[in-house]
Parts: structure tokens; C-alpha cells; sequence
């Protein structure tokens, strides 16, 4: 079985391994600069959309009682406005407030994955809070948001594009920030042979936080704390995620194994392990992590099975 590679907006080369049986991991690529693509980025919530009225048969009118013939009403038309502040306080309020039908109902036809990950992991948002917004032009607009989740809190950039008159949401991104000056501190630890390596150095304790709790979860069946903890750019989708939970595994960190490292912001390891009641180990289960530009956070995994 193989997953393709998911398309990359812009013209951005792909990087990292690929959600898919086999292979080994690619070359490591260097960062990505500048906005990449966020998928919790800012939902769409209208008010109003999360409010559905559910009238039975005869709930309001007795059967006894004969309805009346429909009024004919007259209406005007109104142009839909050119500002799209309106529009963007209503994907925020959806976001905010979880709507995975309104988001959907947002979303423009032609969108980036990104828009589809967000609205995939809608549940695990607890706060989105509006920080500014920006006219591009008169068919775009973008809206930086605070997503706040469980795990972590980022700053997103929506975007927003207006076709024949109405606007929709295109796009979601990580919104560019100047990174820390200060680089992180090198572990002072010697490494032991229980200490995951990466490129011959150790991992990040952050970046082995995150690993160790998304295999923990999804060891445990727990699929909605092993989804939180994906970038909101990861290559892995939250269908991958329950795929894996529905093989049953039980993977580790396979300490004999050196990983690969990209840089302070990109860790790759090996996993050993079971998963569909088969054994893998050596290149076929590896578990990505990236803080490109949020906290750390699973970018892609991998699990050979037949």
C-alpha cells in the first residue's frame, strides 16, 4: 500500500520522508523559510451556521389545524460587500468555536490541504483569537490568528479569496515571526545507550517529549491526543493517524539506530516495534518531529506493514 506525497503550495520543494510503505528516508532538506503551510490556521465559523432547527411534523401547527397558502414575499438582492472583515470574523468565530460543518460550508472549492487539515483537526482547538487583519487586494485578504490547542499555541495566517462576488477561505499557514536569538541550549548529558541519537547528537528533550507522546498515544488507541500533536504543515493527516491506531501497535524509539537531523529544528528516528501483528524494525517505522515555526510537533511517520 502506498501514500503519494502531498502537494506543496507555492514552489517549494518537498522535504522529509513520505507517508508511504518502503523506502528509507530522502535527504534531509535544509528549513523551510518564510510562511509555510499551517493547518491550524483559522476556522470558519459563521454565526448563525451552528444554530440548525430541528421542527417535526405537526411540532408548531396541530394536524387539525389547516395551514395557510405561502405569502409570496418580495425581496432585493443585496450586493455582498467588498470589506472582507466581516468575513474573516466569521471564519474566526467558527474556528473558535469548533465548527467543522461551517468551516467546510467556508472553504472554497479550490483550496490549499491545508484549509481540509485544519477543518480535519477543528476538535482539538480550545481558543482562536483575532489579532489583525489585512486587505491584499480587492479578491484576497489574510487574517493572523492565536491558535491556542492542548500542546501548544501559534500564530496562523488565514487567507481568504473572493470568486463571482463572495468570498471563501483558500488558504492556512503558519504566520512568518522572527525566530528566538537565542539558539537552545546543548544537552551537557553524555549519551547513553538508552538516549536516541540524530546524526550522532542527541535529540532535543522537547523534540523526544513530543515523539515519546505521540507514540504513547497511539499505542493506546488514543487517536485524538496522537492528532493534536501534528504540525498544522505536517505531511501526516489525521486519517493516517487513525489508520495506524487501527494496526494496534506498540512502537519505540529504537535507540541503536542513529536518526537523521536537518538542523536544531528537524529530527528523524527509528522506530522497532509491532503494528497489524507484524514485527518491523530497522527502515520500516520512522517518526518525524519539526519546530519550524511552532513548538515541536509530528511532522510525518512511517510503518511498513503488509
Amino acid at each position: 500500500m502506498t501514500y503519494p506525497q502531498l502537494p506543496y503550495p507555492d514552489d517549494r520543494p518537498p522535504y522529509g520522508p513520505t507517508i508511504q510503505y518502503g523506502g528509507d528516508f530522502p535527504p534531509p532538506s535544509p528549513k523551510k523559510s518564510g510562511p509555510v503551510i499551517a493547518a491550524l490556521a483559522a476556522g470558519v465559523t459563521v454565526l448563525g451556521l451552528g444554530v440548525t432547527g430541528f421542527i417535526a411534523p405537526g411540532f408548531l401547527v396541530s394536524e387539525q389545524t389547516p395551514t395557510a397558502p405561502p405569502t409570496t414575499v418580495t425581496t432585493t438582492s443585496t450586493k455582498p460587500s467588498d470589506d472582507p472583515k466581516d468575513f474573516l470574523k466569521t471564519l474566526v468565530s467558527a474556528l473558535d468555536t469548533r465548527d467543522a460543518t461551517a468551516l467546510t460550508d467556508l472553504a472554497c472549492e479550490l483550496k490549499r490541504p491545508s484549509v481540509s487539515t485544519v477543518i480535519d483537526n477543528a476538535s482539538a482547538i480550545n481558543q482562536v483569537t483575532l489579532l489583525d487583519t489585512k486587505k491584499i487586494s480587492a479578491r484576497r485578504a489574510t487574517a493572523i490568528v492565536s491558535i491556542t490547542t492542548d500542546v501548544r499555541r501559534a500564530k496562523v495566517e488565514l487567507t481568504v479569496t473572493r470568486k463571482d462576488d463572495t468570498w471563501c477561505w483558500s488558504d492556512a499557514r503558519p504566520a512568518e515571526r522572527t525566530r528566538p536569538t537565542t539558539s537552545r541550549p546543548t544537552p551537557t548529558t553524555t549519551t547513553t545507550p538508552d538516549s536516541p541519537t540524530a546524526g550522532g547528537k542527541p535529540v532535543a528533550p522537547e523534540a523526544l517529549a513530543v515523539m515519546q507522546k505521540f507514540l504513547d498515544s497511539v499505542n493506546a488507541g488514543d487517536a485524538a491526543t496522537a492528532k493534536s500533536l501534528l504540525c498544522t504543515d505536517a505531511i501526516a493527516t489525521p486519517q493516517k493517524v487513525d489508520e495506524l491506531v487501527g494496526y494496534q501497535p506498540n512502537l519505540k524509539i529504537d535507540t541503536g539506530m542513529d536518526g537523521i537531523s536537518s538542523g536544531k529544528e528537524s529530527v528523524q528516528l527509528y522506530l522497532s516495534g509491532t503494528a497489524k501483528g507484524q514485527r518491523l524494525n530497522g527502515h520500516a517505522a520512522n517518526l518525524w518531529a519539526t519546530s519550524y515555526n511552532s513548538p515541536w510537533c509530528i511532522h510525518a511517520f512511517r510503518a511498513v506493514v503488509v
